[in-house]
Formats: structure tokens, C-alpha cells, sequence
């Protein structure tokens, strides 16, 4: 097949090939090498996303994360949810609720080791012990969904993150010394990226990826009632065999879809 394919194609295959050998070997460190303990975390605050989303979530972690993990809510609300430490906070009565995400580096929390952040809007669909043990002396981020349109943006999205406990106190500290400048950056995930001075490591793009704007097509986009859903329902899609998360940043919800892919993976 690489017969067939000019100078340029082949050059770029090589660059993939040696692209997807050298992070396999980085993310195939063995459970065991993970010492410190991992914590998967949520934030749930205000009636956004009912109680519903962190149950899907805490399947979806149990179905694909074989190594030993806690799993904890930072949330408003106290209701237990079996399988779920509860870490409960007041509402702050932020403008944004997402705000609420720079709470989880507060290093008073009760939280230990590695912890892996996943926003309530994604699905899990394969093993994600790589997202655990990867760059584990780093502070991991998205490189931002605007890398569809844009191939050298180089920005963070907030959706899923990892880092150990008590490391970025410092966005806390700074967060709590004036809230009211920080909150007129657009949102948690410029104020994070702004605090670690650009210095945010990135997981591949192919191991996380958009779902309106990389496994699905923007175009296939259009408002009704004042929010962005799928025209129609896809069950043919082509995602790439890396990756093992996809985010629904924005609209719609996976509540809001249904196509296969989400109706056997989000539950």
C-alpha cells in the first residue's frame, strides 16, 4: 500500500508511526510503577447536570480504569451516591458555575496521590490507565478542541486534567486573592492556563477528542430552541483507535444524543 503513496504521504505516515510508538511506550508504564495513589474526581455544583451524570461517569471509570482508584464528587450536595466520596462545599453563588473547578486545588480537600479530573460531559469508552500514568511528575491538560481549525493552537480545555494533590495550590491562592479579576478571564480553563504560565503539558490529541468537532463534523450542527443538536443520528462514525474519551464541550449533551456510540457508552 505505501507504494502507491507520494514522497509527502509517506513521509507523514513515518511521522505518525513514530509519533504512536513513541507515546505507546511512555503510557505503558505498569501499575505497579504508579506509587502514589490515584484519585478520579468530578465537580458537580448547582442543577446543570443531575445526579444521573456522576453515576454514568463513576460506571464508565469502573467499566475502563483497571488500576486501584478512589472515586470523588465535589459537589453542593451532600446526597451519598453509592460508590462516590462525597466532598461537599457550599455553593460560592459564582455567575459561572464552572468556576467551581478551581476548588479542586484547594490542598485542604480530602485527596490523595494522582488525581484524574474528568468534567460531567464526557464518555469513557476504552481502558484509560494511560491517562493515569502518563507524565505522572506533570500537570496534564487538553490541548484545545480550536486545534480542529486551528493546527498549532496551543491552548488548555479544562475537561480532563491530572495532576498530584497539593502540587497548583498556587492557582487556588491566587484564585482566592482577587476572584473578581480572575472571573473576567471566559472561564476556569484560561485562569488555569494564565497561573501555569503556559507550562501545561498536553495529552496527545487522539487519546481525547471533541465529539461535535472531531468524531462528529460541526456541520452537521444547527440551533433548535436555542441550542446547538445533531440534525440527524449517525451510527457509522469513524474515531480513531487511540483514543478512549470523547467531550461534549458546550452543546449538545449525551443526554441530547443518540446515536449508538453514546446510547452503548454512556451508561
Amino acid at each position: 500500500m505505501s507504494n502507491n503513496l507520494s514522497k509527502q504521504q509517506r513521509k507523514e505516515l513515518k511521522r505518525i508511526e513514530k509519533f504512536n510508538k513513541r507515546h505507546k511506550s511512555l503510557a505503558s508504564k505498569s501499575a505497579s510503577s504508579l506509587e502514589l495513589p490515584v484519585t478520579v474526581l468530578c465537580v458537580r455544583f448547582g442543577t446543570k447536570y443531575g445526579q444521573e451524570y456522576v453515576e454514568k461517569l463513576r460506571n464508565m471509570v469502573q467499566r475502563h480504569l483497571t488500576l486501584d482508584y478512589e472515586f470523588a464528587c465535589l459537589t453542593d450536595n451532600p446526597k451519598p451516591i453509592d460508590g462516590v466520596k462525597i466532598l461537599y462545599q457550599p455553593n460560592a453563588g459564582y455567575s459561572k458555575g464552572w468556576w467551581h473547578k478551581i476548588h479542586m486545588f484547594d490542598p485542604n480537600l480530602s485527596l490523595t496521590g494522582r488525581i484524574l479530573y474528568f468534567d460531567l460531559d464526557v464518555v469513557i469508552f476504552k481502558n484509560i490507565d494511560k491517562l493515569v500514568t502518563y507524565n505522572t511528575d506533570c500537570f496534564m491538560g487538553i490541548r484545545d478542541f480550536n486545534r480542529k481549525f486551528h493546527p498549532g493552537w496551543k491552548n488548555l480545555n479544562s475537561s480532563v486534567m491530572s495532576w498530584q494533590h497539593k502540587s497548583e495550590t498556587n492557582i487556588w491562592n491566587n484564585f482566592q486573592k482577587d476572584i473578581n479579576k480572575a472571573m473576567r478571564l471566559h472561564g476556569d480553563q484560561d485562569f488555569i492556563w494564565r497561573e501555569k504560565n503556559n507550562k501545561v503539558k498536553f495529552f496527545p490529541d487522539q487519546w481525547i477528542q471533541s465529539y461535535k468537532w472531531e468524531i462528529r463534523n460541526r456541520q452537521e450542527l444547527h440551533l433548535k430552541k436555542g441550542r446547538r443538536v445533531f440534525q440527524t443520528v449517525k451510527n457509522n462514525l469513524e474515531i480513531n483507535d487511540d483514543c478512549c474519551v470523547a467531550v461534549f464541550h458546550g452543546d449538545p449533551n449525551p443526554s441530547d444524543v443518540q446515536d449508538r456510540f453514546v446510547l452503548e457508552n454512556w451508561r
